[in-house]
């Protein structure tokens, strides 16, 4: 995210933990929702956005450039010039109509390569540093806005190509520049573009325009290449030979397209975490308004800034947390704070200037992610079940699972004992009832020979119609190499066939020996995962995923699109827990708000079968995540191209990390190479070495002669790491936190403000 835009300011901020308390209306922020932050050349533009229903403040969202677009509406639209409103050709469109940038080179813009050393929060300080840059090494320097970062980047040299670059690196490290790096940036500027226009049945106008303006009627929704977005569009072109389309909405319809795209509803349903997440993005878009003033629009539409997906990304959850906490904003000393916010934080957000230099906000410190103290107790709940007797298979395995979710189904019988042999009729009448559960044919004709395991298994395919699988997808030449079995080699190939299908579906599982002792007579037990599995691929069982909200005395409330629902449970339920990564049996199972639990429910209602979900990630509240925790491996090269757009250090000898922050975040990382060494600080660490999250472990790996071979990455997280834990926050209002408090937590000491409407 940025930082700068209209209405910045210093912030200052004090260590209250209490829920954030609403302050009344602001000075500041009705100068800022009503204020002319926009350019007096924009005034037909603004006042279309108005007459289409768009409130103040208005905003001027950037899309990604291209070479051209597809514009459509649900009622007819204009294209008229941007500034005098004038007709561009028609007067109307009621089909597609595309916008061609004309008068670009068909080559694109030539891309150049500079060196970065140094950034600067004033103008002037980095002019200062260009000028005795520029005589001292005697190279050409440029000065760069980063509109991100709001600061001003020193950039030094200028190739064609990135190893010629390499020399001046190792000049710029050597004058204390040691995080020096290779920059790539457009070339050139590309003049008198112009705005062509091509109808549905292909006849086209040169419009001579630079400005387009995207009118609806009757309040419609416009549609660019596919996507509705509200308001007005404006489609320019570039200096780099593109166009760029520029939506002009009021914030609140804004927001309603950021918030589902940053905080995915159907994914993460929790009104209050939607709340702190309107908040948060609200709070962002008036800080950074005007962020790209000089290139005409106030925000990105991408991650660079916060995502906004138009009205097409609008969804009904999102959009109440939207006007639930309508013209509300993060504050201190009146002014907007920076509002940061990561999609995962790991369990514990870093202080900002660990991740951000130069940045010391004392309201976006590093905290845990997760119930403070005494809270933990009060969180999770207990569930009394039915005792289980372990129940094993002639292999040795584990076969309790299996049995128990077949018996509760009403597959296998209660009292099916798994040391129990199976005769033809019994197994004709458990592939009958699975297949009345699957929605499959019943199985016809006389029952099928249960005598051995591989006679028993042939039934179950044929029975439960899974011959074909087994005859087309397996060809004969495979099987012997899925069996590794010698004593099945002298089988009908038919029973060959469905063992070893059943065998590469995970289904059947060898002795420890890998023998499958296909000729024995088979149990209950050992069929049990036959069933299962087939049972799971047609979902049988009627086995609900869902995450925890919160547990009663004899009911829990499961997250359910669109909100929550309680479901009673049963008086004596089968469960099962997770013990070193197994499912185990178990009498009384302990579940806390976050769980991922798989669970049924009989006629009545109520849940009959419960099993916790892997993985288990302790008591943080963003442990949901499917990121909360990760792996890579890459090979020595790998890294190399990865990091060589950055750094010229040429071999990598090594890692060494030289500061933490209080996260376990790498603050500051020293990359040694063959060429050179260089250091790396806080969000480039992530940036440069291609990163989920800069909370990681780095572990090398090398061979016989000392050279790296691999690096392992064990890491943490998503994203940045600071301010908010969008995870996280969902975490907090499923054990019942309210967005005041998931703000309070996060953004320590801020004041919650509301604005003018």
């Amino acid at each position: 995210m940025g930082r700068s835009g209209c209405p910045g300011g210093p912030e200052r901020i004090g260590p209250s933990r209490r829920p954030l308390p609403l302050a009344v209306p602001l000075v500041w922020l009705v100068a800022v929702l009503g204020g002319p932050c926009l350019a007096e050349t924009d005034a037909f533009l603004r006042n279309q956005a108005r007459s289409v229903g768009e409130p103040e403040p208005l905003f001027r969202v950037g899309l990604e450039p291209q070479g051209a677009y597809e514009v459509s509406s649900t009622a007819p639209f204009r294209v008229v010039d941007a500034v005098t409103g004038k007709d561009l050709w028609r007067s109307r469109y009621d089909g597609v109509l595309r916008l061609i940038v004309h008068g670009a080179p068909a080559e694109g813009v030539p891309r150049v390569f500079r060196v970065q050393v140094v950034a600067f929060s004033t103008a002037a300080a980095a002019e200062r540093e260009r000028e005795r840059l520029a005589r001292e090494l005697d190279v050409e320097a440029i000065v760069h806005p980063d509109p991100d970062r709001g600061n001003f980047r020193v950039r030094i040299g200028r190739a064609a190509d990135r190893t010629a670059l390499q020399p001046l690196v190792e000049r710029a490290r050597s004058s204390g520049f040691g995080d020096a790096w290779i920059v790539e940036e457009p070339g050139g500027q590309v003049d008198g573009p112009s705005i062509r226009l091509v109808d549905a049945v292909y006849d086209s106008q040169l419009s001579g325009a630079v400005r387009a303006a995207i009118v609806p009627s009757d309040r419609a929704q416009l549609r660019i290449d596919g996507v509705e977005y509200r308001g007005v569009l404006e489609v320019r072109t570039t200096a780099f030979g593109t166009l760029r389309a520029i939506n002009w909405l009021g914030l609140e319809h804004y927001l309603r397209g950021v918030v589902p795209r940053e905080l995915g509803p159907e994914v993460w349903p929790e009104v209050e975490a939607l709340k702190a997440q309107a908040v948060a993005a609200r709070t962002y878009a008036v800080r950074n308004r005007g962020q790209f003033e000089h290139e005409g629009f106030d925000l990105c539409a991408t991650p660079r800034c916060q995502v906004y997906g138009g009205a097409s990304a609008e969804h009904p959850l999102s959009d109440r947390a939207v006007g639930a906490t309508r013209g509300e904003m993060l504050t201190y000393d009146d002014r907007p704070i920076v509002a940061y916010y990561t999609a995962t934080c790991g369990g514990h957000t870093e202080n900002v200037s660990a991740v951000f230099a130069g940045e010391a906000q004392p309201y976006l410190q590093g905290v845990a992610c997760r119930a403070e103290g005494e809270a933990l107790a009060t969180l999770r709940g207990e569930v009394e079940g039915r005792v289980q007797v372990p129940r094993t298979d002639e292999t040795g395995a584990d076969a309790t699972h299996d049995l128990a979710l077949l018996e509760v189904s009403g597959v296998f019988d209660a009292a099916t004992d798994a040391l129990e042999r199976v005769a033809p009729e019994r197994l004709r009448d458990w592939t009958a009832r699975l297949a009345r559960l699957a929605g499959l044919p019943e199985p016809a004709g006389p029952a099928g020979p249960a005598g051995t395991l591989a006679e028993a298994v042939t039934t179950i395919v044929g029975d439960l119609g899974w011959h074909d699988r087994a005859q087309i997808l397996l060809a004969a030449e495979d099987l012997a190499a899925v069996l590794r079995d010698p004593e099945t080699a002298g089988l009908p190939e038919r029973d060959r066939r469905a063992l070893a299908y059943l065998a590469l579906t995970g289904a059947l599982r060898p002795h420890a020996d890998g023998m499958f002792r296909a000729g024995e007579p088979p149990r209950a037990g050992r069929l049990a995962p036959v069933f299962s599995r087939i049972g799971d691929a047609y979902q049988a069982f009627d086995l609900r995923a869902s995450v925890v909200a919160g547990v009663g005395a004899s009911s829990l409330r499961l997250v359910r699109e669109p909100g929550e629902v309680r479901v009673e449970i049963d008086a004596a339920p089968i469960l099962f827990t997770l013990v070193g990564g197994r499912v185990v049996p178990t009498s009384r199972l302990e579940v806390w708000p976050g769980d991922r639990v798989r669970y049924r429910t009989s006629r009545a209602g109520r849940i009959d079968f419960l099993e916790v979900s892997p993985p288990i990630k302790g008591t943080s509240d963003d442990r949901t995540a499917a990121v909360y925790s990760w792996e890579e491996r890459r090979t020595r090269r790998e890294i190399e191209a990865t990091i060589g757009d950055r750094l010229a250090i040429g071999q990598l000898r090594g890692f060494e990390v030289l500061e933490r922050g209080v996260s376990g975040r790498i603050a500051r990382l020293r990359v040694v190479g063959s060429r050179g060494t260089a250091e790396i600080r806080g969000f480039d660490v992530r940036r440069t070495l291609g990163l989920r999250e800069s909370l990681v472990v780095i572990e090398v790996l090398r061979d016989a002669q000392g050279d790296i071979e691999t690096v392992v990455f064990a890491g943490k997280g998503w994203g940045h790491g600071v301010g908010l834990c969008q995870v996280g926050a969902y975490g907090m209002a499923l054990r019942g936190a309210s967005y005041r408090e998931i703000l309070a937590h996060y953004y320590r000491g801020a004041t919650l403000a509301k604005g003018a409407d």
